[in-house]
């Protein structure tokens, strides 16, 4: 058995200052400030990048044919992805010869919306956001930004939808 007046073995063995184990240099401090700020940076540089190439690449689709005129009532909807097969969209029609297209994806947390005829509002229950079905414009909940929409055209009995043109 060990004489507990003499330190532990382990103690001898590897002599560490205790009081000097957990003190941090000013120095020290300042480069890991330097480098989460900078991952942050970075963080948001690549967000925003990603988020501009898609607005760009968006510009540059075509129209695309999503339903037939009679394929839908009036009152009704139809979910389809545009532009690309990773967004999901969704085109209501609200009267005779009225279409409107949207994101189905809210602008608070991206959770899909969907469509209540009887108040013609889009719903997210994620968080209980409405949007008015005739612009997508936010009514109540989180939301603050209406949600992205895109050109609606009628041609030859078949509804097309398109990018909106850019604001001048």
């Amino acid at each position: 058995m060990s004489d507990p007046s003499q330190p532990p073995h382990w103690k001898q063995d590897f002599p560490i200052r205790w009081d000097d184990d957990a003190y941090i240099t000013r120095r020290e401090f300042t480069k890991f400030l330097g480098l989460t700020s900078l991952a942050f940076l970075l963080g948001t540089l690549w967000a925003a990048a990603s988020r501009w190439t898609k607005m760009t690449k968006a510009r540059q689709f075509r129209p695309a044919q999503v339903a037939g005129v009679e394929e839908i009532p009036v009152g009704g909807y139809k979910l389809f992805r545009y532009p690309t097969p990773e967004d999901p969209c969704i085109l209501l029609r609200l009267g005779p010869e009225k279409f409107v297209a949207f994101s189905q994806l809210c602008t608070h947390l991206v959770c899909p919306v969907h469509f209540q005829p009887s108040s013609r509002r889009l719903i997210c229950p994620c968080h209980d956001g409405h949007f008015s079905a005739e612009d997508g414009r936010p009514l109540a909940g989180p939301p603050q930004r209406p949600l992205a929409s895109w050109a609606v055209h009628l041609r030859d009995g078949k509804v097309w939808v398109q990018p909106l043109p850019e604001k001048a």
